[in-house]
């Protein structure tokens, strides 16, 4: 195990220890400049009121600043990349998340026991800074993003890994991730990174200034990193193609060259065209290929801090800053249209159309193509505008300040305030082929030319003005929030018990919260600054308290037993009230075993962009049955008309947590830890959809074969904006099924598992050896997509059962090396039919890892606190497992992600 310098006073940090996954680490300032003594009012511990106190019964793991060197972190996410725990980005790539759909994932945020979708808008996980919550980001989602903190300002990480709403309110269900930012540094520190793998590069850089007195320290950090796209060329297992041949070929039919079908649901061979006649089979390609399926990246942050005594009594911390994050993903325009007869390049469809046919417009809802007899081109804009002509960007700008407050009341009693201010600017813009402007172009008017007709079968024969208003169109949001908090706590000693001082804490806190959104599908870029804001206000009044009591000793003079209880209470303007919880216990008979366990009840509310989905439900009619009842045939050329958005009076997501463990030293230098944890996390809110939805959701789905009425219908939609112009949309046709696809409070999840961990440090005649194992286990993660559907343990399938991190160092002089393996487990899937290579099951995904640090030894202004660091992730180049399977955004990859053998060399230098 790494050795981290040890500020914090030998009391506070032998509680800490009785906790964490890892031996007693620094929870306070671990630079050379802090001050010999730290005052128990300046540790921040995550998890408690309590000053100098580790949470009872809890398990944490805290990652310090020589983590964020072994990995090589450009980002807050990266860091918490090397955590078993965090279960959605462990051996992955976190930014990989924000090319896969920009209106969907505008932000990458952790994910502790994989507990909420990452698409859904609120999380289970909290992620603080300095113990405070900051502005949320993201159009869809509304979470706090950690690569939005600036890397050189981070002293150090805490996760705890269970269920805090007692303590800090929402999310906080899965646990709670508190980036501590610096307290005190003197001096200037600067620092880099360039690192290299095949067609694929990224630096960073970093600057710390600061300057330290006798009652206080100022300082300022930025830190600028950039990362190169990676495209599905450069990386043999990222692959879009059909598994159902030997050899595997591409599956995308919307190819440089055209692919013209006629007809509904008929076999795929037999409609496909490709300029010849019937029953020639598709041409296939792999856009992936010129896609990345890694965005190119650019971050900027800055934090200055300023803390200051007052008197002998009194002190003030003050934080402010700025980070933003650009990402662009880049791809082909490609699209179906509609083709119809007065399209001026009709006479070029292929022999056996029949001269009379049908067209309706190709949309898509829930992921079906239209039951509509109709000829449609599959084409792609290539050849016309070449490679990545499909930009998508985010971009995510965050700021803020806040001041904290501590006065010292008497010996054993202080008060604490915070008024704490921040905003955030998140948006995305997806380039994309206009889809009511090419309906029209496909299919134009009677006495349509070439000037208003689009030629699916030569893209670049199309007139030029045409193309020029087609690709003017993107799908855009943008959600500005500001958070407004303010917080007072008092805490202190109640009175002594055999055991030491039972302390308390008491407080309340006030948050108001305003969010604007603004959001289309469908918009030119001279419109995107007329589109008007959507705004959602809300405000929460909170009055929350804690007690510690160690009950009595044991016979070495160390607490035996401690015993803590924490409740809070939430009023929310939009909602109501909620009540949550907690309580812990620490046994601890002697100096080398201590037993834990704790139980609270957590929730999660309902996100502004949530309550904001509410206010503004619409409607659609798509000319296809989204799903055919069972027994029921509707009649051709059928529809489903839908309401979406958010159900009004959504609750909060809840859950009851537990969990207890035992930390081991039986000797000095060796730590064993084990921990066994629940979450039942019921009102989830989520979509009604699933495979069986006539089961699951039975009041969301409506069908009639014979058709419903236009009043029926109606009705259906009731006030729902844009009800009747939707209505007007029907016309003639059926409509069999209605279907109410609002967000609600629907979903259940239980989770089991186990955290295990040791570590083992040795000294040696050379230096030291160690030795560094952290295992998550899931034992149990049973879902049911409603209250009243079937209960699927999830594990059994698509879950690994395994996420483990082993780091293997030695400290030479001036040489420290280590090596870490990263594994997760393979998992079975669902047997996969009609496919080439069957396949029941996905492989395991280890890699290696190395470290190299070398402190350059000296005293001179040049090479005194110099350092220079070697990292190689993926020492052996090794590939994800392979996924046989055809569905939507299944590029035959899973358990894992890497960019390949990644080379960084890195340096750092104080003056």
């Amino acid at each position: 195990m790494n050795s981290y310098k040890r500020v914090f006073r030998s009391a506070a940090c032998a509680s800490v220890a009785a906790v964490a996954l890892i031996p007693c680490l620094a929870l306070a300032q671990e630079s050379s400049d802090a001050p010999a003594k730290e005052k128990d009012s300046d540790i921040i511990v995550t998890g408690t009121l309590i000053r100098g106190k580790a949470p009872v019964g809890s398990n944490a793991i805290t990652l310090g600043a020589n983590r964020i060197q072994e990995v090589g972190a450009q980002s807050g996410n990266d860091l918490l990349a090397s955590v078993p725990q965090v279960t959605n980005y462990f051996n992955k790539l976190p930014v990989s998340d924000l090319a896969i759909e920009v209106s969907q994932l505008n932000i990458a945020r952790p994910n502790l026991r994989n507990i909420s979708p990452n698409s859904a808008a609120s999380s289970a996980t909290l992620v603080l800074v300095d113990g405070h919550r900051v502005a949320t980001a993201g159009v869809n989602q509304a979470s706090v993003d950690p690569d939005l903190i600036p890397i050189g300002a981070i002293e150090r990480v805490d996760v705890v890994t269970e269920g805090g709403s007692a303590t800090y309110g929402t999310d906080a269900v899965a646990g709670v991730i508190n980036y501590i930012t610096r307290r005190r540094f003197e001096g200037v520190e600067v620092g880099g990174h360039f690192g290299f793998a095949d067609n694929y590069k990224q630096w960073d850089v970093k600057a710390t200034v600061g300057k330290t007195w006798d009652t206080g320290s100022a300082w300022l950090s930025y830190s600028y990193a950039q990362s190169d796209a990676l495209f599905g060329r450069d990386r043999a297992y990222h692959r879009n193609v059909d598994y159902a041949t030997l050899p595997y070929v591409g599956r995308d039919i919307q190819c440089p060259t055209p692919n013209v079908s006629y007809g509904a649901f008929a076999p795929l061979a037999n409609r496909i065209f490709n300029g010849g006649t019937i029953p020639n089979p598709a041409l296939t390609c792999d856009n992936s290929e010129n896609a990345s399926f890694v965005p190119r990246a650019e971050r900027h942050g800055g934090m200055i801090g300023l803390s200051q005594d007052i008197g002998d009594k009194t002190s003030i911390d003050v934080r402010a800053y700025y980070s933003q994050r650009d990402t662009l993903a880049v791809g082909d325009l490609a699209s179906p249209v509609a083709v119809g007869g007065n399209n001026a390049y009709a006479s070029q469809l292929p022999a056996g159309i029949p001269s009379t046919f049908v067209v309706g417009q190709p949309v898509v809802l829930f992921g079906f193509l239209p039951a509509v007899n109709q000829v449609q081109v599959n084409f792609n804009l290539r050849p016309l505008l070449g490679d990545g002509s499909q930009r998508s960007t985010t971009t995510i700008k965050q700021w803020g300040a806040n001041a904290e407050f501590r006065h010292d009341l008497t010996e054993d009693w202080q008060i604490k305030g915070l008024v704490n201010w921040g905003q955030s600017d998140s948006s995305y813009h997806a380039g994309q082929i206009s889809p009511a402007r090419l309906v029209q172009a496909g299919a134009p008017p009677v006495g349509a030319t070439t000037a208003n007709s689009f030629n699916p079968f030569n893209v670049t024969a199309n007139n030029a003005a045409l193309i020029a208003d087609l690709i003017d169109s993107q799908r855009f949001g943008q959600a500005k929030n500001e958070l407004f908090n303010v917080r007072a706590i008092a805490e202190g000693k109640l009175f002594e018990l055999p055991g030491g001082d039972v302390r308390m804490a008491v407080g309340a806190e006030y948050i108001h919260e305003t969010l604007q959104k603004r959001a289309s599908t469908d918009v030119r870029a001279s419109g995107v600054a007329a589109l008007p804001f959507s705004t959602y206000k809300r405000h929460v009044e909170s009055l929350f308290a804690e007690v510690q009591a160690p009950l009595f000793l044991n016979g070495e003079g160390d607490p035996m037993l401690t015993v803590s209880g924490a409740v809070r209470y939430d009023h929310y303007s939009d909602f109501g009230n909620t009540t949550n919880p907690k309580f812990g216990a620490t046994f601890k008979p002697v100096h080398w075993l201590t037993l834990r366990g704790n139980w609270g009840t957590s929730f999660t509310a309902p996100t502004p962009l949530d309550q904001l989905g509410s206010l503004a439900n619409f409607t659609s009619f798509n000319t296809f049955v989204a799903f055919s009842r069972p027994g029921e045939t509707a009649l051709p050329n059928s529809g489903t008309a839908a309401i979406q958005g958010s159900l009004a009076g959504l609750q909060p997501q809840t859950a009851t947590t537990w969990s207890i463990g035992a930390d081991i030293q039986p000797v000095d230098g060796l730590r064993l830890s084990a921990n066994y944890y629940s979450v039942h996390f019921k009102n989830i809110l989520r979509t009604p959809f699933s495979n069986t939805p006539f089961t699951d959701f039975p009041a969301n789905y409506q069908t009639k074969v014979t058709g419903f009425t236009p009043a029926e219908v109606a009705a259906f939609f009731g006030s729902t904006p844009g009800a009747a112009a939707t209505i007007a949309t029907i016309g003639n046709s059926t409509v069999y099924e209605l279907v109410d696809f609002r967000t609600g409070n629907l979903g259940v999840l239980k989770v089991k598992g186990i955290d295990a961990s040791l570590d083992y440090t040795h000294q040696t005649g050379f230096g030291s050896v160690d030795l560094s194992v952290n295992a998550n286990r899931p034992l149990s993660r049973k879902a049911q997509v409603s209250p009243s559907s079937a209960i699927v343990d999830e594990l059994l399938v698509e879950n690994s059962k395994l996420a483990l991190r082993v780091a293997l160092g030695a400290k030479v002089g001036a040489l420290r090396a280590q090596a870490t393996v990263n594994h997760s487990a393979g998992y079975n899937i669902t047997p996969i039919t009609g496919i080439a290579v069957p396949q029941s099951r996905v492989g395991s995904f280890t890699v290696v890892n190395l470290f190299f640090k070398y402190d350059v030894p000296g005293d001179s202004m040049l090479l005194k606190d110099l350092s220079f660091t070697l990292n190689v992730d993926n020492l052996f180049d090794k590939d994800p497992p392979v996924l046989r399977r055809n569905n939507n955004n299944e590029n035959g990859f899973a358990n894992g992600f890497t960019l390949g053998r990644l080379i960084n060399i890195g340096i750092n230098k104080k003056f």
